[in-house]
């Protein structure tokens, strides 16, 4: 059964779009030049794994972190996430939610709803290692994941 998503929806109207304003595919393959740019240093210091970074998703790199800019000098607004990001819990969890249904995620674990307001995705998941250390999390050690923020009184 297809189960039709936001990313699924965001990913017709964009194909609809694309055809409708006529851009070209010099346009598109521009979009993948900027990726691979940011690709060739990402590969290389081991920044960039994982089901995010699959050629297989056709996500580009500025699909999450916006345009290049002026990265990798000083002033860049690249986004960026985990703890050193200079954006909010609420932008940085804004961009996962342009792919990822909120309602699906509360619905697969009930912490995505009680913590969707106050923390970013990536302040419990890594976006680009090999594989996301909150995946194969056991139970014990799920509950001190939230032991160490939320300090049980006695």
């Amino acid at each position: 059964m297809c189960q039709i998503t936001p990313c699924t929806t965001l990913l017709l109207a964009s194909v609809l779009t694309l055809g409708l304003v006529g851009l070209t595919p010099n346009a598109l393959a521009a979009d993948e030049q900027a990726s691979r740019s940011c690709i060739k240093c990402h590969k290389r210091n081991g920044q960039l794994e994982g089901i995010h970074a699959s050629p297989g998703l056709a996500i580009l790199c500025q699909d999450c972190h916006g345009p290049k800019g002026s990265h990798p000098k000083k002033g860049s607004t690249i986004m960026t996430f985990g703890p050193d990001s200079p954006f909010s819990a609420q932008q940085r969890g804004a961009v996962c939610l342009t792919c990822h249904d909120h309602q699906a995620l509360g619905e697969v674990e009930w912490t995505h709803n009680v913590h969707a307001n106050r923390l970013g995705c990536d302040q419990c998941h890594k976006l680009h290692p090999e594989t996301d250390p909150m995946l194969s999390l056991d139970t014990q050690q799920h509950s001190q994941l939230c032991v160490g923020c939320h300090k049980v009184e006695q």
